[in-house]
């Protein structure tokens, strides 16, 4: 976004691309999914509405995410330099305000629509250790 909307942005996006899925399943998996899942409890009760957990769980997940990428994005297209800062923190606002949305609007429900289609409710069964 720091450089404009182009075909050399989309370029660098594209050719970036399995780079940044990489960076960002790893950081979701090992950093960010971790940490959200902690905060979101501290956040939550076991009887807050469905609509509160989704709302508080995105947002502990995009945040992470979001300050995390928002920094390896300039990284990888422009490589280290003197604005890199800048560039992160001016993108984290920007980042944000199209990733939580995206999240709680389109991905979210697309998922579940599609986890649920596949695994009914009920047909996943956690098995119980019998001692």
């Amino acid at each position: 976004m720091h450089n404009g909307f182009s075909v050399e942005s989309l370029k660098i996006a594209w050719l970036t691309f399995p780079f940044t899925f990489v960076a960002a399943f790893l950081c979701e998996w090992f950093l960010v999914g971790k940490l959200a899942m902690k905060l979101a409890h501290k956040f939550l009760k076991e009887d807050d509405l469905l609509l509160k957990k989704i709302l508080i769980t995105a947002l502990c997940f995009v945040t992470g995410m979001v300050v995390l990428m928002s920094f390896f994005g300039p990284l990888l297209a422009n490589g280290p330099s003197s604005d890199l800062i800048r560039i992160w923190i001016k993108g984290i606002p920007m980042n944000f305000a199209m990733a939580f949305p995206l999240q709680v609007l389109i991905a979210g429900p697309l998922v579940g629509f599609v986890f649920r289609k596949y695994f009914p409710i009920g047909t996943i069964v956690v098995p119980v250790k019998e001692d």
